[in-house]
């Protein structure tokens, strides 16, 4: 159905007399969004991305509250063998050199840990390392110190000798990004020959912060030149690839720049609000523009009114209804969990809406103001004889085969979506980073030797001297501890059965166990004061004894581990006299991940109603808008089947897929489903108006999926593999878009000849 001539004329007449000014505030709009882009922050803290309100979130902060932010920056030394007088040395001058900074509320290290012993039956607490070794006699003393110390194997010292760490965390008195700048100031001064790497959740910020913006200077400007390159592949003449492409730029700007003005901050999600935009924004004004050259080409004399009323007469409901589609996709993402997940919704269906309203506004405007010229049109620029084979060759298989065709399709998609069983989450921020990234490389070496950099943190509220409360702990502590993907299990139950060692010998019952009093227990620790601090404990204890604080670090931070953790933190709390409260980072990244699947099936049923509501009233059918959700359907299950097969996870980058995917694919199946209907309309059989169909409007949808694809493949050079992936899976699910739109749905009205078409002739 075309726009009624006094609607165009009213349309072209406004173009025409206030060409200047659209030309002049759309220029103004984009230049002055632009401006606020620079000042947007980076929000690398994914304990962000889900709700202040969430359960792990408060409780998190307040054992933070208590015991200080449990972020640990830990520093790691490798060489062949780490005990040796140079390599020690040059970590002592590491470790004070920390001791001095600000930002910093405590650190573990080779020369702050301490050794429980009995010395002549009394207990002492040394250090570990008091002097340095000068001889081999004395590296070999140490080396049976550190072996089997619970306060420095695996956490100080590597057990097999290799390796060492300083373990540090970080408070607020400075920002976070001063303290790592110090940091790295000193490592870099450090002359040595060992391996120095530095790794934890600070770190993981830090670097996020920066890849952030390498990935907004590479990306954004790699995916303008794919399409611009495309442009001009496709529309021929400068100046007619120029007008498409000034749509899409000032898009990106105006969506971009909003997120300062909003107060927004940018993330790894909200990097690919650019690149959608830059992957879909333009079709529309390759649609005008072409339109605009083959008009020129068949009659060059019209006048430019004339030229501008017939353009707006050529604008077809389903370019309309495309773009409503695409951002009601794109909208199912405010009812995702996430926080970020709903700016991108936000952010990309602005900018979808931006683009269309200015290729309805600014491109007629530029026609107006200074034409295009000749040219080659889209259809001109790619009809050949491979494209015209491949068409016909199709055609020819949808009309003579379609139930073939679409018992294959059913069959293939069953054995892809059975990957969906499969089908793992994964928000360890970790997982974000290359294998061969030195942030992946220092997590890697954590997680195998020192216990992972991950941790969750237990506060239990009460009498903790009380031996019942500390029994309690130390169940939880052991229990912990021998759970598959936990590293170490820092608690002060530790601390009291090292005492014990040092009071008793192995013969006595009191040895490496809980004293039976109070009394004891509190006696226990003004023994361990003659000689130790009481600031040694005060990450596990606070100075009332009213708290306590189990830190549980993961050597596999995966969803399945913390889950486990978490039901045996609740099993064994049944049993212990006191309040006990679970937070922490990884609890958090649980919660979050529970937010990912809950955040998905909401925005993909909003996405998919929507669509399927817009859909039944563009074919005034309930089955117009079944069918046409066919390829949607299809394309979904693929992509999730396809992540389970190959092993890439749901996280959040790839949760905002599914949205984003139905929000562009459901503009194939209405361009196919519109062209078939106005074929029949012309009296042609369903067998000639699916060929005529296949060979005009088939070409377009491809050239449009191509258009996506090729957008959206600059992901690939992302630093993150999470977006990366991303990428790939644009391939995969537009593809199974473009195969639904151009071949299952033409099978289906072939084979079934759906009364929505049907009827009206």
């Amino acid at each position: 159905m075309q726009l009624s001539g006094s609607i165009s004329d009213r349309i072209t007449d406004f173009v025409i007399r206030r060409r200047r000014v659209i030309i002049t505030v759309c220029l103004i709009l984009g230049a002055g969004f632009g401006i606020l882009i620079p000042f947007s922050e980076t929000d690398p803290e994914i304990r962000n991305y889900v709700p202040s309100s969430m359960q792990s979130r408060i409780e998190t902060d307040k054992i933070e509250s208590e015991f200080g932010v449990q972020d640990m920056i830990i520093i790691l030394f490798t060489d062949s063998c780490i005990l040796v007088k140079e390599n020690l040395e040059q970590i002592r001058n590491i470790d004070r050199a920390l001791s001095r900074m600000s930002g910093i509320s405590n650190r573990t290290s080779p020369f702050t840990v301490r050794s429980i012993k009995s010395d002549e039956g009394m207990m002492a607490a040394e250090r570990l390392i008091g002097k340095i070794p000068a001889d081999s006699l004395g590296m070999r003393k140490l080396r049976e110190s550190i072996s089997g110390n619970r306060f420095a194997e695996d956490i100080v010292i590597s057990f097999d000798m290799t390796s060492a760490s300083i373990t540090a965390f970080i408070d607020n008195s400075i920002p976070e990004t001063e303290t790592l700048a110090r940091i790295d100031s000193v490592l870099m001064s450090c002359q040595s020959t060992m391996g120095i790497r530095t790794g934890g959740l600070p770190y993981i910020r830090k670097y996020i912060m920066e890849d952030v913006r390498k990935d907004a200077f590479l990306l954004v400007p790699l995916a303008l030149i794919i399409i611009l390159t495309l442009l001009k592949l496709t529309l021929g003449r400068w100046r007619s690839v120029i007008m498409p492409f000034s749509v899409v730029v000032i898009s990106v700007l105006i969506s971009m720049g909003m997120m300062p003005l909003l107060g927004w901050k940018m993330s790894i999600m909200t990097l690919l609000v650019p690149v959608i935009l830059i992957a879909v924004a333009n079709n529309y004004g390759i649609y005008l523009t072409a339109r605009h050259q083959e008009i020129m080409k068949a009659e060059p004399d019209l006048t430019k009114r004339e030229i501008l009323v017939r353009l707006f007469r050529s604008l077809n409901k389903p370019i309309l209804f495309s773009g409503l589609t695409t951002i009601a996709g794109i909208l199912g993402l405010l009812t995702h969990s996430i926080v970020p997940a709903k700016y991108v919704g936000i952010l990309a269906a602005t900018g979808v809406a931006i683009a269309l309203a200015m290729s309805l506004l600014l491109i007629p405007a530029l026609i107006c103001q200074f034409g295009t010229g000749a040219g080659n049109s889209v259809s001109s620029g790619v009809k050949n004889a491979f494209m015209d084979g491949i068409l016909k060759r199709l055609s020819h298989l949808i009309v003579n085969y379609p139930g073939r065709i679409l018992v294959i399709s059913a069959i293939a998609t069953i054995l892809i979506s059975s990957g969906i069983f499969i089908l793992r989450i994964d928000t360890n921020q970790e997982n974000y980073f290359p294998a061969k990234h030195p942030l992946k490389l220092a997590s890697d070496l954590i997680n195998k030797k020192f216990g992972g950099s991950q941790t969750i943190s237990v506060m239990i509220s009460g009498d903790i001297l009380d031996p019942h409360v500390m029994n309690g702990i130390d169940r939880l502590t052991n229990n912990i501890e021998n759970k598959e993907g936990v590293g170490r299990v820092f608690s002060i139950s530790v601390a009291v059965r090292e005492m014990s060692k040092a009071i008793y010998t192995e013969e006595e019952d009191g040895y490496n166990s809980i004293p039976e009093s109070r009394e004891a227990i509190a006696q226990m620790f003004e023994l361990y004061n003659m000689s130790g601090e009481p600031d040694d404990f005060k990450q596990l204890i606070n100075p009332e004894n009213t708290k306590a604080h189990i830190l549980i670090k993961l050597s596999d931070a995966s969803n399945k581990t913390i889950r486990e953790v978490k039901e045996e933190i609740s099993k064994v709390s049944e049993s212990v006299p006191a309040s006990i409260i679970t937070g922490g980072y990884a609890i958090i990244m649980d919660d979050f991940a529970g937010s990912i699947m809950r955040g998905q099936a909401s925005s993909l049923i909003l996405a998919l109603v929507t669509v399927f509501i817009l859909l039944s009233i563009i074919f005034r059918s309930f089955k117009g808008g079944l069918t046409g959700s066919i390829p949607l359907a299809v394309s979904i299950v693929i992509a999730f089947g396809f992540m389970g097969i190959t092993g890439i996870a749901l996280d959040a980058a790839t949760a905002l897929l599914s949205s984003i995917m139905i929000g562009v694919g459901v503009d194939f199946t209405i361009q196919y489903i519109w062209c078939y209907k106005i074929f029949r309309k012309k009296s042609l059989g369903c067998a000639e108006a699916t060929t005529k169909a296949i060979k005009t409007i088939g070409r377009s949808i491809i050239i449009n999926a191509i258009s996506v694809m090729a957008g959206f493949s600059a992901l690939m050079f992302s630093a993150f593999t999470s977006i990366r992936f991303f990428g790939y899976l644009v391939f995969i699910s537009i593809g199974a878009c473009l195969i639904g739109a151009i071949l299952i749905i033409p099978a289906i009205i072939m084979r079934f000849k759906p009364s929505f078409i049907e009827k009206s002739y």
